[in-house]
Parts: C-alpha cells; sequence; structure tokens
C-alpha cells in the first residue's frame, strides 16, 4: 500500500473516533428545560364543578379599527363573560356606538389618557358587576 493511501486511511479512522467521542458528549448532556408549557384546558375546578367563566384581554391597537375589522363578531361568537381590550386609544366620550350599544356587555369600564386624547387606554366590559373597580395605579 501506497504511503499516501495509508496516511489517508489513518487520518480517518481518527476522525471517526473523534466524531463517536463527540457524538457520546453531546449524547451525555443533560436536555435544556422546558421553559413554557401551553396550560391543559380545564373544564372543571378542583371539585369537580364545570367551569363557568371565559376572560379575554385583546390588545386592539385602536378600538375604531379594531371595530371596523370585525372584532365584534368574534366577541359574539366567543361570548367571554369578562372582555379587556388594551390600546383603545379612544376617549370615553368618542366610543364608537356599536361598543356602547352591546346589551349583552352592560357593565363597561374606561380608563385613557387625560393628557393626550387618542392616545394608549384600556376597557373592561362585563357580564356580571365587578365586586370592585379600582382606578389608577
Amino acid at each position: 500500500m501506497p504511503k499516501r493511501a495509508k496516511k489517508n486511511e489513518e487520518a480517518s479512522a481518527e476522525a471517526e473516533a473523534e466524531t463517536e467521542t463527540k457524538k457520546g458528549k453531546k449524547a451525555k448532556e443533560p436536555e435544556a428545560p422546558v421553559l413554557y408549557e401551553d396550560p391543559p384546558d380545564k373544564l372543571t375546578s378542583k371539585d369537580g364543578q364545570a367551569a363557568n367563566m371565559k376572560i379575554t384581554s385583546w390588545n386592539v391597537d385602536g378600538l375604531r379599527a379594531w371595530v371596523k375589522k370585525k372584532g365584534l363578531d368574534w366577541v359574539r361568537e366567543e361570548a367571554p363573560d369578562v372582555l379587556c381590550l388594551q390600546e383603545t386609544k379612544c376617549a370615553e366620550k368618542a366610543l364608537p356606538a356599536d361598543i356602547t350599544s352591546m346589551p349583552e356587555y352592560p357593565h363597561k369600564y374606561w380608563a385613557g389618557s387625560e393628557d393626550k386624547e387618542g392616545y394608549s387606554g384600556v376597557a373592561m366590559l362585563c357580564k356580571t358587576e365587578p365586586l370592585k373597580v379600582t382606578y389608577g395605579i
């Protein structure tokens, strides 16, 4: 066998040995911890009673545009008991009639920027009256 062929054989054998060693090391490393898992859908409480409240939160990025994009159709279809909206960008006095005339949500609470009209803002619409509502931080 020529010297070159012998060197190539030795080099490939060394490379295979290194690969096996590397693979062996990787297999021994512990797996990374799971950072997030979807929570299971719980249809019953701990004592076995049926789930009875649906709460939805949505960053609407502008309430008037969200209404035009049929956001209320989704709300009516899902029928959450509590609907929380962020970034409404709408003062309480300038709310769309579609929102103010929703009989399924008789309890409506709004908070927005007092300095800039049409900036930020949050809303909470509820089917049942909350025990307590606090404004401000």
